[in-house]
C-alpha cells in the first residue's frame, strides 16, 4: 500500500483545574492559611506518518497561583505560568523500534529550558528484549516547596537531571520478567533539609539502581513480583558529600497474588522497604517495614464490579519520614463500570 493509506491523525484536548485549601490552627487560633490553584491545558495529536511510524506534537500551558495568609507575614500571593511545546517520534522497523522526543518550557519564573531523549529497543532470539535510552529532565519547584508556610524556601532553584536506562527482558514459557538498571544525575535536588527546616538544593546528587520485575500465571493464580535496590548518594562538596539521600530506601519489594472464582475476585499485596535516612545529615534513621493488603471483588452485572479493599491489614504502625505516622488499617469499597 502507499505511504498516503497509512496516514492518520488523532487529536485529543484537555483542561482541567485542581485547588489545595489548608487552614491551620494552634487550638482555636488561626495558624495560617495556605490555597494553592493549578489550572493545566493540553492539546496533542498522534499522526501516524508511516506504517508503525507515530509522530507526536503538542503544547502544554499551566498557572499555578498560591495565597499566603499568616498572622505573623504579610499577605502574598504569587502567581505562575508555563508553556510548553513538545514533539516524539516513535517507529519500529523490523526488530528494531526508537524513540525520540524534544521538549521546549518557557517558565515565568525560571526562564527557558530544553529537554529531550532518545530510546532503542531490539527484540531478538525467542522473546527476548534488549533496550537503552538516555534523558534529560526539567523540573521547577512547585508552589508548597516555595511558599508554604515554616516549609518553603523562596530561594529555591529548579531540578535539572540525566538519566540513562538499560534493561533486558523475557516474555515465554508462562514466565515474563524484565531486569532494569538505571542512573541519574542530579543538579539543585530539591529536598527537606532539617538543618533550615525548610525544603533546600543539593547541589549534586546521583542515584542508581537495580530493578526486577516479573510476573506468571501458576495454576489458577496471577503473581507479580518487584525486587529494588537503590543507591542514592548526595555529590556535593562538603560535610555531607557521600552520603545518602534522604527518605530513600536502600530495598524494596512487592508481591502481588490474584485468584478468580467465577465471577468473584480475591487477592493479596505484600509491600516490604528497608531503612532510610530522613535528613540530608544521616543522622535521623527511619526504620523499615512490611504491610499486608488485601482485596475482594464481585462481578454482579456484565459491566459492573464491587470492589472491597483492606490496606495496612495488620494495622502496622510505621513511618515513611520521620515524626509522621502513615495510615493504620483502612477499608475502602468501590464500584466500577466498564462496558465491554
Amino acid at each position: 500500500p502507499s505511504a498516503s493509506e497509512y496516514l492518520a491523525a488523532i487529536l485529543k484536548l484537555t483542561a482541567g483545574r485542581n485547588t489545595d485549601d489548608s487552614d491551620n490552627y494552634i487550638g482555636s487560633m488561626l495558624a495560617n492559611r495556605y490555597t494553592t490553584t493549578r489550572d493545566s491545558a493540553n492539546l496533542q495529536g498522534d499522526f501516524t506518518i508511516a506504517s508503525g511510524q507515530v509522530l507526536t506534537a503538542g503544547f502544554d500551558w499551566l498557572r499555578d497561583s498560591a495565597n499566603v495568609l499568616d498572622p505573623w507575614l504579610p499577605p502574598y500571593a504569587p502567581t505562575r505560568a508555563n508553556r510548553a511545546a513538545f514533539a516524539q517520534y516513535q517507529g519500529k522497523f523490523d526488530a528494531h523500534d526508537l524513540q525520540a522526543s524534544l521538549r521546549r518550557d518557557d517558565n515565568d519564573q525560571f526562564g527557558g529550558r530544553t529537554t529531550g531523549g532518545f530510546a532503542w529497543g531490539y527484540g531478538f532470539a525467542d522473546g527476548w528484549r534488549l533496550a537503552a535510552s538516555h534523558a534529560t529532565a526539567f523540573k521547577a519547584p512547585s508552589f508548597n516547596e516555595l511558599y508554604y508556610p515554616f516549609f518553603g524556601n523562596p530561594a529555591l532553584r529548579p531540578e535539572s537531571s540525566r538519566s540513562s536506562e538499560l534493561s533486558l527482558g523475557h516474555d515465554g514459557g508462562g514466565w515474563q520478567w524484565q531486569l532494569n538498571a538505571y542512573q541519574t544525575r542530579i543538579d539543585d535536588l530539591i529536598v527537606y533539609d532539617t538543618a533550615i527546616f525548610a525544603a533546600n538544593n543539593i547541589e549534586q546528587a546521583r542515584i542508581r539502581g537495580l530493578e526486577l520485575s516479573a510476573s506468571a500465571r501458576l495454576g489458577e493464580w496471577d503473581v507479580r513480583g518487584q525486587l529494588g535496590t537503590l543507591d542514592a548518594r548526595n555529590l556535593s562538596i562538603g560535610t555531607n558529600h557521600g552520603k545518602r539521600l534522604p527518605r530513600r530506601p536502600q530495598r524494596s519489594a512487592r508481591l502481588d497474588l490474584d485468584r478468580e472464582f467465577g465471577d468473584f475476585g480475591f487477592g493479596l499485596s505484600g509491600i516490604v522497604e528497608a531503612a532510610r535516612w530522613d535528613d540530608v545529615a544521616n543522622s535521623l534513621r527511619v526504620g523499615g517495614y512490611g504491610t499486608l493488603d488485601a482485596r475482594v471483588s464481585w462481578r454482579f452485572a456484565r459491566d459492573w464490579t464491587l470492589q472491597a479493599t483492606l490496606v495496612n491489614a495488620f494495622d502496622k504502625t510505621y513511618e515513611t519520614s520521620a515524626y509522621y505516622n502513615q495510615p493504620g488499617r483502612e477499608f475502602g469499597l468501590g464500584l466500577r463500570w466498564q462496558p465491554k
